[in-house]
């Protein structure tokens, strides 16, 4: 029997459009018009406050599932930002990438130790720290990847990954297999598709007009319960929101999602 799979924005794709109250209200209202009801809420300005997130999803009908925080913020002012994603009810506080800790062995291992006590305090209110991988992450030191490191030193229930298949397929990693092996690991994942050019450059495209496998994705998600899933287009080629659109209305026609 299929699961219900659940189908967001990462509103990082839009953030051109989210740097100020006004323009931010009328983001959400495009995002619900074309028919998403989640979203991750990423690459805001300073005036968008919890409060403002919060009118905006009440008003639109739409629920925002996890975030991109500054990760200073999530560890050195843990409550404050748990305090926020309460009033827009959010269960997940993520982080973007591992910045700040260098690329090895030792660095994933000290991200994992820095940023313990924020992970407790998350769990302890009842919501997920969340992971963003990239490409690197992908990288091996004494056999293991990055993120082989980073799971096997923090809490399986507190710490998790917003999955991004994308980088993954572009580090020559099948996304499928990854989420069959790592799917209690996983909390959601961003969906975009690749290209790869004449020159052999990868490239970043809508959903299902590329050359990745979503079929094989959206079924590994079916079988290990991974029911959130977030586009996201970090560089557009076309208006934004029709590249929303696009990827939306190419998704919901498959069967996964009805």
């Amino acid at each position: 029997m299929r699961k219900n799979l659940n189908l967001g924005a990462q509103l990082y794709t839009v953030r051109q459009y989210m740097q100020n109250e006004k323009d931010y209200a009328q983001t959400i209202k495009k995002i619900a018009d074309i028919g998403y009801k989640y979203v991750q809420v990423s690459g805001i300005g300073a005036g968008v406050t919890p409060a403002v997130i919060k009118r905006a999803a009440e008003d639109n009908n739409i629920k925002v599932i996890l975030t991109h925080t500054p990760p200073g913020r999530i560890k050195d002012e843990t409550e404050q930002v748990i305090a926020d994603h309460d009033v827009f009810g959010c269960p997940g506080i993520g982080v973007g990438g591992m910045f700040g800790h260098p690329r090895t062995e030792d660095g994933y291992k000290r991200f994992a130790e820095d940023y313990s006590g924020a992970v407790q305090k998350i769990k302890d209110a009842g919501k997920v720290f969340l992971y963003h991988n990239h490409d690197f992450e992908f990288e091996k030191y004494n056999g293991k990847t990055g993120l082989d490191i980073l799971l096997e030193n923090t809490d399986k229930d507190a710490f998790k990954l917003t999955f991004d298949t994308y980088w993954a397929q572009f580090a020559g990693v099948d996304p499928a297999d990854f989420i069959e092996k790592y799917g209690d690991r996983i909390f959601a994942t961003h969906l975009k598709d690749m290209i790869i050019e004449t020159d052999g450059k990868k490239d970043m495209t809508e959903i299902y007009t590329g050359i990745m496998d979503f079929g094989k994705i959206f079924e590994a998600s079916n079988k290990t319960g991974v029911i959130w899933h977030f586009v996201e287009q970090d560089e557009v080629k076309i208006d934004a929101f029709e590249s929303m659109r696009i990827s939306h209305d190419n998704i919901m026609a498959k069967e996964y999602f009805k």
